[in-house]
C-alpha cells in the first residue's frame, strides 16, 4: 500500500512539472504580499508569531478521533455509495433570461450559488469547470455539471468564502472576469485574483466585522467562520469567513467551516435573517472542528433563528467517506418540527425567494 502512494505521489509531482507552460502553479495562486500583507499583520484574526490567520475558537484541522479518515484510506479505501450509480437529476436554468428585478436563488451544485436579490446578482464560489489538477481530486458526479463559465451572466458581486479549491477555481473566475462588476473575498484572497487579471479597484476584502456597501438598502457583511486556507502549504495565509446579505432580503452563506458560538452571536445580532444556506456534506469525525457534522447542522440553523434554510456543500462531489446522500437525508430528519422551512432544490431549480417552496425529495430517486 506504502509503494502504490508514494508512486501515486510521485507521479502527480512529475505531471506538475511537466504541464505545459506551468498552468498548474499559475492556479495555485500567490500568498498575500506588500500593502495587502501588512494590512492582514494589523488584523486581529492573524497570529503574527504563526504567520497566519487563526479561529475564534481553538481549532485543529484533524482531530484524528476516526482512523479511518487518513488521507489513505479517502484514497484507496473502499466505502459503498460514495458516488451515484445512476446521473443525478437537475434543471438547466437559462440564468441569462430571468428577470433581475425577481428575487431569485439557483443551485449550480456543490457551493456555488447564484442569487438575485432587489435588482442585484450575486455568485458565491463557483466552481464550474473541471480542468487538471483539480479533476484529480474532485470528479463530479454524473448529472451534476450542466452549468459552465458561459451560462454566467453580468454580476455585480462575485463573493468568495475562502481559498480553497472547490470554493475558488481559476478557469471559472478567470473566464468571468469581463461580467464582474465587484468582487468581495475575506481578508488576502484578493492576492490571487489580482494574480490572474483581476483589477484592484475591482477587489473589495473585508476582515470579520467589516461590510461593503452595495447601495442605500443593501450591505454585504463579513462574519466568522472556522475553517483554514490555503491552495498549496503555507498556514492560513488568507483569512476564510461566512457572509450576510443584509437588505431587502436578509441571506446568510455559511460557507465552509465546524460549529462554534459564531452560530448563537450571528443569530441575536442579526435578527430575522431570511434565509440561511449551510455548509452540509464532507464531513467527516476526524475534520469536525473545520467542518458541520450532522448532528451539529439543526442546532446551527435553529440558532441562526431564519425562515427558511438550505444546505449546500453536498451532491456534487466526493470529498468524504460517508454516502453522497447521507447529508440531505439526515438534515431532512433533522428538520422535522422545526420552527424554519427546509429548502431542498435540484441542482438548477429556481427557487422564488418571495415564496420560497420546495419539498421534492429527489435524492430518494
Amino acid at each position: 500500500m506504502i509503494k502504490k502512494i508514494l508512486l501515486s505521489l510521485l507521479i502527480i509531482i512529475v505531471i506538475l512539472l511537466i504541464y505545459p507552460g506551468c498552468l498548474v502553479w499559475t492556479q495555485v495562486g500567490q500568498k498575500p504580499r506588500g500593502e495587502r500583507l501588512e494590512r492582514i499583520r494589523k488584523s486581529p484574526n492573524y497570529d503574527i508569531e504563526r504567520g497566519g490567520f487563526v479561529n475564534a475558537t481553538p481549532t485543529v484541522t484533524m482531530t484524528n478521533e476516526d482512523s479511518d479518515s487518513g488521507i489513505v484510506d479517502f484514497l484507496f479505501g473502499k466505502y459503498p455509495d460514495r458516488v451515484p450509480e445512476y446521473a443525478l437529476p437537475s434543471v438547466k436554468t437559462d440564468l441569462k433570461h430571468l428577470d433581475k428585478q425577481s428575487d431569485i436563488l439557483v443551485w449550480l451544485g456543490h457551493s456555488s450559488v447564484y442569487m438575485q436579490i432587489d435588482g442585484v446578482r450575486y455568485l458565491f464560489d463557483p466552481v464550474l469547470t473541471n480542468s487538471f489538477p483539480v479533476s484529480v481530486m474532485m470528479k463530479p458526479f454524473r448529472g451534476t455539471d450542466i452549468y459552465t463559465p458561459d451560462d454566467i451572466p453580468e454580476i455585480d458581486y462575485l463573493i468568495i468564502t475562502h481559498d480553497h479549491w472547490d470554493h475558488l477555481d481559476y478557469y471559472t473566475v478567470t473566464s468571468i472576469q469581463e461580467r464582474v462588476k465587484h468582487v468581495v473575498t475575506p481578508l488576502g484572497v484578493g492576492q490571487h485574483l489580482e494574480y490572474w487579471g483581476y483589477p484592484a479597484e475591482k477587489l473589495h476584502e473585508l476582515d470579520w466585522g467589516e461590510d461593503w456597501t452595495v447601495n442605500e438598502n443593501t450591505t454585504i457583511l463579513c462574519l466568522p467562520s472556522r475553517h483554514f486556507s490555503g491552495r498549496m502549504g503555507g498556514h492560513n495565509p488568507t483569512l476564510w469567513a461566512s457572509f450576510l446579505i443584509d437588505g431587502k432580503r436578509k441571506v446568510y452563506v455559511s460557507g465552509d467551516g465546524g460549529y462554534d458560538e459564531r452560530f448563537k452571536m450571528i443569530g441575536e445580532k442579526y435578527p430575522d435573517i431570511d434565509l440561511v444556506i449551510m455548509e452540509n456534506g464532507q464531513y467527516n469525525k476526524s475534520w469536525s472542528q473545520i467542518h458541520l457534522m450532522p448532528e451539529q447542522l439543526a442546532k446551527a440553523i435553529d440558532e441562526l433563528h431564519p425562515r427558511y434554510a438550505m444546505t449546500y456543500h453536498n451532491s456534487k462531489y466526493k470529498l468524504s467517506v460517508h454516502t453522497w446522500y447521507d447529508p440531505l437525508e439526515e438534515i431532512y430528519q433533522n428538520a422535522q418540527g422545526k420552527t424554519w422551512n427546509l429548502l431542498t432544490p435540484k441542482i438548477g431549480q429556481t427557487i422564488d425567494m418571495s415564496s420560497p417552496n420546495t419539498d421534492d425529495l429527489w435524492w430518494k430517486d
